[in-house]
């Protein structure tokens, strides 16, 4: 093996343990704020509250149970807030100096923001187990069996991991904390919202439907529904995108993080010169 090649290995190695070590910084951090956990833990519940029974009751859906039809969307909404977390930590330590410090450390520079990525992932995990319980507690089921939800799981977490690439990125562009959280969250309810999240598109007027089609969160979605066997009734025709929820999911999913990551990596790399 030539010397070059055994440098570029070495890199990696040393590489992927900054990484380890940055999402180890991260998660230790996150532990020690007991009051951002207990407020993310608890707006799963507040939201099956507000949305199964207090909104619900006057909802028609496909398949007539609004609360089967609702959980699949408030998981995509549970990955879809991580997003906001991100890029307002992000953005605090852009404008906190901590990037400062860092810059003095011996470290790969894509070392934090993969790690920040990564802890971002992580973190949800116990928010969306709190989900899961909530919906077992109002009457959700997966009806296709065990290996389709984890498939399900898997490509919520895999569409969540993609959108923190988007929140962190805006957290680096952002000038501080309270413009990330601005900038963020318009487009995170918009899509929320006007999708099929919380309501049958088709009871839209006809030109928001087509937005709400189209939007990734309606893929999503349906493709969870699909995955749980939740009833939904057929997919609207000619709109590839909910024909193929699954197949759009993953590969909008990777297309954001083949793009949008390098972007982020570059972007943290140059703050720091």
């Amino acid at each position: 093996m030539s010397q070059s090649a055994v440098s570029a290995e070495r890199r990696l190695q040393q590489g992927v343990l900054d990484a380890y070590t940055a999402t180890r910084r991260f998660l230790i951090r996150g532990k020690r704020q007991p009051d951002v956990t207990l407020g993310s833990l608890l707006t799963p519940v507040i939201f099956v509250v507000l949305f199964g029974y207090v909104f619900g009751s006057s909802i028609i859906v496909p398949g007539g149970n609004y609360r089967s039809y609702l959980m699949p969307g408030l998981f995509a909404m549970t990955v879809l807030f991580s997003a906001a977390n991100v890029s307002v930590a992000v953005a605090t330590d852009m404008s906190e100096g901590v990037v400062d410090r860092f810059r003095t450390l011996p470290i790969a520079r894509s070392a934090i923001i993969i790690g920040r990525s990564l802890s971002t992932l992580i973190l949800g995990i116990p928010v969306l187990v709190v989900m899961i319980v909530c919906g077992l507690a109002v009457g959700w089921r997966a009806d296709q069996g065990l290996p389709n939800a984890i498939l399900a799981f898997l490509l919520f977490e895999l569409f969540g991991f993609a959108i923190g690439w988007l929140g962190i990125l805006v957290g680096l562009l952002a000038g501080s904390a309270q413009a990330a959280d601005v900038i963020v969250n318009i487009p995170i309810f918009l899509m929320g919202f006007i999708s099929s999240v919380f309501v049958d598109p088709s009871m839209m007027p006809a030109w928001l439907r087509v937005i709400a089609y189209w939007n990734p969160m309606s893929a999503l979605v349906t493709a969870g529904r699909q995955l749980f066997g939740n009833t939904i009734g057929p997919p609207p025709s000619g709109v590839w995108s909910l024909e193929h929820p699954i197949a759009t999911t993953f590969a909008l999913a990777m297309v954001i993080v083949i793009i949008v990551a390098p972007i982020c990596v570059h972007r943290y790399s140059h703050s720091i010169r």
